[in-house]
């Protein structure tokens, strides 16, 4: 009778094995067949043997019943394409339970051993709030983010062909975890996460605006011009539209700062009432950016920045330009465990070669001397 259990248990256990190899293997055969279908994978990855490589190897080891592990796996399709518009997480699920791995650290030794870490180095001490963090190296291209106080793995991250890393970040339920594409480390901020080096005051970063859209004049011919945010439904259309109707007429000064920091884009039926403007400006203009210019904003920049009367101020912008998403489909894997978000968009050569590296500026400013608008007057004062 014991072996006839056994026997059953252990065919049981197979048969329970072989379902999860076969619910995971389609979702990574749902996940490859979706990706071949955007526009990037059309211009970079098709007849890419190596990357149907990839799929094969992939494919012959998923037999883990852990969604987390599976995650990873799958995510690494995702990875070696240069579009940064991608989006790939964990489905909404009030009843699936993540808890992230814990590791014993020496909280002292760890920030004796990293605070002195260059300062252009991943791997050192961050802050997010009052809360100490690690970046550190865990193996070939992966580096794990960890509490200092609790231990607690927060996020994994990933170098990418593109000088930027993905980084699979932990969130709270019902979302478990997302993968967080084109983040970067630019002036102690880790661009696209919460985390930071140091606690010097960044001048840099414009965290909040007044009002998404303002023009004033600052000194005699100095103008400032403030456009937070391309949004392109009707109702921020119309917001833009409204505010430049009533200030175009009166933008007659020598000199124009247009500050697009933190802008996080938007489109064209936006934007372009401003580009056009902006072609046709007689006096000089200055543009602010910052690794929080990101999408349309950045395409807005690259309209303007070959005209003879432009400069471009600040950082480097994020690098999230190509490709983009007119429908904002989103797909589910067979599983309905996970969520893929496609690009549709097709891009200009023009604009790939910004992906990932970002537009940068002509004219570096001081990230933590001095506010970034009179930097850019003292510009103005000094090469007028």
């Amino acid at each position: 009778m014991r072996k006839i259990i056994f026997a059953f248990l252990l065919v049981l256990c197979s048969g329970i094995l072989r379902a999860q190899e076969e619910k995971n293997i389609a979702d990574l055969a749902f996940l490859y067949q979706a990706i071949q279908q955007t526009p990037s994978y059309k211009d970079q990855l098709k007849g890419d043997k190596k990357y149907q490589e990839l799929y094969e190897n992939l494919r012959k080891d998923l037999k883990a019943n852990d969604d987390f592990e599976i995650f990873k796996q799958l995510a690494k399709l995702i990875r070696p394409l240069n579009d940064n518009h991608l989006g790939f997480y964990k489905k909404a699920d009030s009843s699936y339970k993540f808890i992230p791995p814990k590791y014993k650290v020496d909280s002292v030794a760890m920030i004796d051993k990293y605070i002195n870490y260059p300062a252009d180095s991943v791997e050192g001490i961050y802050q997010s709030g009052k809360t100490k963090y690690v970046i550190r190296g865990a193996e070939e291209d992966e580096y794990q983010i960890i509490n200092l106080s609790t231990g607690e793995l927060k996020g994994v991250m990933y170098k990418t062909p593109h000088q930027s890393f993905d980084v699979i970040q932990f969130a709270p339920n019902p979302y478990a975890y997302t993968l967080t594409r084109n983040i970067k480390l630019l002036n102690n901020l880790l661009i696209g996460t919460n985390y930071y080096k140091g606690d010097v005051k960044a001048f840099y970063n414009m965290i909040s605006r007044k009002e998404k859209y303002d023009y004033k004049v600052l000194e005699d011919q100095i103008g400032y011009l403030s456009l937070g945010t391309f949004n392109s439904t009707d109702k921020e259309i119309k917001a833009a539209t409204d505010f430049f109707d009533s200030v175009k007429s009166t933008i007659n000064v020598k000199h124009l700062i247009v500050d697009v920091r933190n802008n996080f884009g938007g489109g064209y039926k936006n934007s372009m009432q401003f580009i056009r403007f902006l072609r046709s400006f007689p006096g000089k203009i200055y543009i602010l950016q910052n690794g929080y210019t990101v999408s349309n904003a950045e395409q807005f920049i690259i309209n303007l920045k070959a005209l003879g009367n432009v400069k471009t101020l600040g950082e480097s912008t994020r690098g999230t330009i190509a490709y983009g998403s007119n429908y904002g489909e989103t797909l589910s894997t067979p599983s309905n465990r996970f969520s893929f978000y496609p690009t549709d968009m097709t891009a200009s050569k023009k604009e790939v070669a910004f992906e990932s590296v970002g537009v940068k500026p002509d004219v570096n400013l001081q990230p933590f001397t001095e506010d970034w608008v009179k930097q850019t007057i003292n510009y103005i004062k000094a090469n007028d």
